[in-house]
């Protein structure tokens, strides 16, 4: 694989991990899961393409781990720090997408700035044009998504899944070099 392709996987990857995290699996979404090139990287990934009819069920099941999950908080880089929303680390993360000049809110849906989902996207907007402003959100706004995804990672279906894969791409981001 070219370094241009290798970057234009890490950006493709880093924008569905964050858009599988921000909100429930919808039909139009999982309709863009199983195009052919989409789905053979999460078959390759491990993460399976759930049918239709799992829906209703991925929608309970993303309420449960992400929003309200149990024994653990939703993966809001604020919570884990200071225990409250709006903290510190989204203060970070708005300077970092203000400099870019950038609106956290096109592809988020009003979730928190510092929200895994918010800063994996808001990476790959940043990979190429503003690549300082990329390094900077590697070195000071994923670290802390390991613990945030542990509560995750025994689930067995579809989200699991994608949280497995994506905390396997987040530790790839933090060794990296920028």
């Amino acid at each position: 694989m070219s370094d241009d392709e290798a970057t234009g996987a890490m950006t493709a990857a880093a924008r569905l991990f964050g858009r599988l995290l921000l909100r429930e699996l919808d039909a139009p979404t999982l309709a863009e899961l199983r195009q052919d090139d989409v789905c053979d990287a999460l078959a390759a990934l491990d993460v399976p393409v759930p049918d239709d009819a799992a829906l209703p069920a991925l929608a309970q099941r993303y309420f449960e781990l992400f929003l309200h999950p149990d024994g653990a908080l939703p993966p809001v880089q604020s919570l884990w720090h200071n225990g409250q929303y709006d903290g510190d680390p989204a203060a970070s993360v708005r300077r970092v997408a203000d400099a870019a000049n950038l609106a956290l809110t096109d592809n988020a849906r009003g979730a928190a700035p510092d929200h895994l989902g918010c800063v994996l996207i808001l990476w790959a907007e940043l990979r190429e044009p503003r690549p300082e402003l990329a390094d900077a959100l590697r070195r000071h706004h994923f670290a802390w998504a390991e613990l945030a995804l542990q509560h995750t990672l025994a689930d067995d279906g579809f989200y699991g899944a994608v949280c497995r894969a994506t905390l396997s791409f987040v530790r790839q981001l933090r060794a990296s070099e920028g």
